[in-house]
C-alpha cells in the first residue's frame, strides 16, 4: 500500500511538560468532497490489506484531518516558525503524514493564506508525538461557540487491530458538534451494536470489525429514537478506516456542513457519506380511501389519508411502490404499482399520490409523481414556492387575484399541466389570493377556483393542487396544498376554494 508521508526537520521550541500528556489541538475547514458514488472508497487498494504505519526509530507520524464544519481552510504551524507544515486543508481533507523527531509540540492554525504573524485562530497547547506514535490530530467543534461545540482538536493514537478474515476494521468517532449522544445499529436491524457514544469520544484505538465486501445500513440513534441512517459503500477486507461522523444535525443533508459519515484511510480522506434519503409521501387521490404504501413487504406508509403527509427514509435507490388499500400489511393484491424514481443521498423528495383509483374519461389513474427538494436557503425572509398540479383537472393558468381577475402582469404559469411543476417563485410575505383559470382564455382571466393563501416568512413550499375540480359523491373537491420543507417534519396547510 502506497502511504503518504513528509518527513520534516524542525526544531522543537517547546518542549515542556512530562511525557505521555496530550492536549487539545486545533483544526480549519473547507468544502466538503462528495461521495455519491460508491467507488468513491476506491483509492485505496482493495486487494491488499492495511500495512501498520511504521515512523524510523526516534520518529513519529502526524497528520491532520479536517472535520470542523463551518471552519475555513487553514494552515498548521509548529509554534513559534513562520513556515505552515500543512496548507490550504478543507473541510472534509485529510493531510499527509508528517514524519518528525518524537518530542513535545505545540501547533497555531491560521486561516489560510494568512500572514504567519497573525494571531493565531487555535493554539492546541502541547501535544506529545512519542517515539513510533502515529497521531490523527482531528479538528472538530465549531469555531466561534463555547461549551460542549467549542472548537477542539482531537489527538487521534492510531493502533488499529488486525482485521478479522471477511471484515474492515474500523474506528467510529462521534465528531457531531450539534448531535447528542448517539448509538450505533450497524445493519439497521433494531439490535444496537455501539450505545453511549458521547460527542467527542471514539470506539477506541484498535477499531471494530466491520462486514466486508457488502453495503451496510448505519442507523443512528439518541434517547431510543431514530436520528437518520446511512448507506455504505462496499467496505473493502482487511483495511483499515477511521469512519467520523461529523456536520451540523441542524443543516439539511443536502448542505455541504449538512450531518455526514467521513472516511478517511491511511492514503487520506476517502469522501464523504451523504445521509439517506429522506421522503415525504402525500396521499392526493381525491377518490382514493386510506392506503398503505409499501416495498414488498415493507410498509413505508400506513393508514395514510386524503391531504396528510407521511414520512420515511430508505437507502439511495429506485422503488416498486405498492398500493394497498388499509390495513393490509402489505399482503394480497395492490390497488396499483408504481415507481419512485432514482433517490439520492443527502436529498429530500416529496412524492404525491395523484390520480384516481376508478378515473373516468380524461381522468389520470393513481400513481406517484416526485419531487426533489431544491429550494434556495437563502434570503430567509423571503416565501419561495412553487406550484405543482396534482389535481383531476385539466391544464390551468395560475396567477394572482386583484379584485375578481388575474391580470398579465400578476399571471404566474400559463398551461400548468397535471402532473407538472410551475417556476419557483420568491414574493414578499404577504396573504396573496392565487386563482386558477381555464388555460389558453384570454386576458384578464376569471378565474374557476381562488384561495387566500398565506406566504409567510421563511416559508419554502410545494403548493400542490390536489382533489377533483367536479367531484362526485366521495370524491375530494379541488383545494390547494401548502406542503412547507422549511419545518422537521413537512408540514401541510390546506386551502379550501373561497
Amino acid at each position: 500500500m502506497n502511504v503518504h508521508t513528509k518527513t520534516l526537520s524542525i526544531l522543537l521550541p517547546t518542549l515542556i511538560l512530562p511525557v505521555g500528556c496530550f492536549e487539545d489541538d486545533a483544526g480549519r475547514d473547507d468544502d466538503m468532497m462528495g461521495m455519491d458514488d460508491p467507488s468513491g472508497m476506491d483509492g485505496a487498494d482493495e486487494e491488499q490489506p492495511s500495512q501498520p504505519l511504521e515512523p524510523e526509530p526516534g520518529m513519529a507520524m502526524i497528520r491532520v484531518i479536517h472535520g470542523a464544519p463551518r471552519a475555513p481552510d487553514v494552515d498548521v504551524y509548529v509554534k513559534g516558525s513562520t513556515e505552515p507544515v500543512v496548507t490550504d486543508l478543507a473541510y472534509g481533507d485529510a493531510s499527509e503524514y508528517l514524519e518528525v523527531p518524537a518530542g513535545r509540540y505545540e501547533f497555531e492554525v491560521r486561516a489560510a493564506g494568512t500572514s504567519p504573524y497573525d494571531e493565531a485562530a487555535y493554539e492546541t497547547g502541547v501535544l506529545e508525538l512519542a517515539d513510533g506514535a502515529v497521531i490523527s490530530a482531528l479538528a472538530a467543534g465549531r469555531l466561534g461557540s463555547t461549551g460542549d461545540e467549542a472548537f477542539r482538536v482531537l489527538p487521534l493514537l492510531e493502533g488499529f487491530d488486525d482485521a478479522a478474515p471477511g471484515q474492515t476494521q474500523v474506528r467510529i468517532v462521534h465528531a457531531g458538534s450539534d448531535a447528542p449522544t448517539v448509538s450505533i445499529d450497524v445493519d439497521d436491524d433494531g439490535r444496537i451494536e455501539l450505545d453511549g457514544l458521547t460527542r467527542f469520544s471514539d470506539t477506541g484505538a484498535g477499531g471494530v470489525g466491520l462486514p466486508a465486501g457488502s453495503a451496510l445500513q448505519v442507523a443512528i440513534g439518541a434517547d431510543g429514537e431514530r436520528v437518520t441512517a446511512f448507506t455504505t459503500p462496499e467496505l473493502p477486507e482487511g483495511r483499515n478506516l477511521m469512519i467520523i461522523a461529523t456536520g451540523l444535525l441542524g443543516e439539511l443533508g443536502r448542505e455541504d456542513d449538512g450531518f455526514a459519515l467521513l472516511v478517511v484511510g491511511a492514503e487520506g480522506s476517502l469522501g464523504f457519506i451523504r445521509q439517506n434519503p429522506i421522503v415525504h409521501a402525500l396521499h392526493a387521490s381525491p377518490d382514493a380511501a386510506e392506503v398503505d404504501l409499501c416495498v414488498g413487504d415493507t410498509v413505508l406508509a400506513s393508514h395514510l389519508e386524503f391531504g396528510k403527509l407521511a414520512r420515511f427514509q430508505v437507502p439511495p435507490g429506485a422503488y416498486q411502490v405498492d398500493f394497498y388499500a388499509a390495513p393490509s400489511n402489505c399482503a394480497g393484491t395492490p390497488i396499483t404499482s408504481d415507481s419512485l424514481p432514482e433517490l439520492d443521498a443527502g436529498e429530500r423528495y416529496l412524492a404525491i399520490a395523484t390520480g384516481e383509483v376508478q378515473p373516468e374519461t380524461e381522468e389520470p389513474p393513481l400513481q406517484l409523481i416526485a419531487f426533489r427538494d431544491g429550494f434556495d436557503l437563502d434570503s430567509p425572509e423571503d416565501a419561495i414556492f412553487n406550484v405543482v398540479h396534482a389535481a383531476s383537472a385539466p391544464p390551468v393558468d395560475v396567477g394572482l387575484v386583484t379584485g375578481t381577475t388575474i391580470e398579465g402582469g400578476n399571471l404566474l404559469e400559463a398551461g400548468l399541466k397535471w402532473p407538472g411543476v410551475s417556476d419557483t417563485f420568491a414574493v414578499q410575505p404577504f396573504t396573496y389570493q392565487i386563482g386558477m383559470a381555464a388555460s389558453g382564455a384570454p386576458l384578464p382571466l376569471t378565474p374557476v377556483a381562488s384561495f387566500h393563501v398565506d406566504a409567510y416568512e421563511g416559508l419554502r413550499a410545494f403548493i400542490v393542487a390536489a382533489g377533483d375540480l367536479s367531484p362526485e359523491l366521495g370524491e375530494a373537491p379541488f383545494r390547494l396544498l401548502s406542503i412547507d420543507t422549511a419545518t422537521t417534519p413537512w408540514t401541510v396547510d390546506t386551502y379550501l376554494a373561497n
